[in-house]
């Protein structure tokens, strides 16, 4: 398997595989974009050390938790910036929230915060990690204004970082 990237802008033309057909996946942040065989490929452009992971149950496992860690500095990153973004904006201030609004906010998503049934906040999203509640832990799953970082499986990880706007995911079913 072989991938390809890409620094600054995209050229009018991307490259093709070598018989010609395109990439089935793509992934573009910042200012740089990878095309490549497999989901495995994209992962690995954004998690250091991930393409070295073997091809065992062990290193299924690995994967999981290095999903697991980047998901969570992920959502503690954005949490941050989602919260600074509304307090410049003058829609969200802390001095005025409850200690369960800003203990939600601004808990480490390595630690296990309250339960929330829902998150009315309408300011600042919730930003958790998905393999905390239900289906996969045993905590219900809050809804409202919840922002989901999932890193299950590889397709669940890239799909919620599109989701939420860290990437860009394109996915060729040609």
């Amino acid at each position: 398997m072989a991938s390809i990237t890409i620094e600054g802008a995209l050229p009018d033309t991307l490259p093709v595989r070598e018989d010609g057909t395109g990439y089935p996946f793509a992934l573009a942040w910042e200012d740089k974009a990878v095309l490549a065989e497999s989901r495995t490929e994209l992962t690995a452009e954004l998690i250091e050390g991930y393409a070295e992971l073997p091809e065992t149950e062990e290193g299924d496992t690995e994967a999981l938790y290095a999903r697991y860690r980047t998901s969570v500095q992920i959502a503690n990153t954005l949490q941050q910036v989602l919260a600074a973004n509304a307090t410049e904006e003058g829609t969200f201030d802390p001095s005025l929230q409850s200690e369960d609004v800003l203990t939600a906010i601004f808990t480490d998503r390595a630690e296990k915060i309250d339960e929330i049934a829902e998150w009315a906040n309408t300011d600042v999203p919730l930003v958790l990690v998905a393999t905390e509640y239900a289906p996969y832990g045993t905590a219900p799953k809050p809804t409202g204004n919840v922002l989901w970082v999932d890193p299950f499986t590889e397709t669940t990880f890239l799909d919620t970082l599109s989701e939420i706007g860290i990437i860009e995911l394109i996915v060729n079913d040609n």
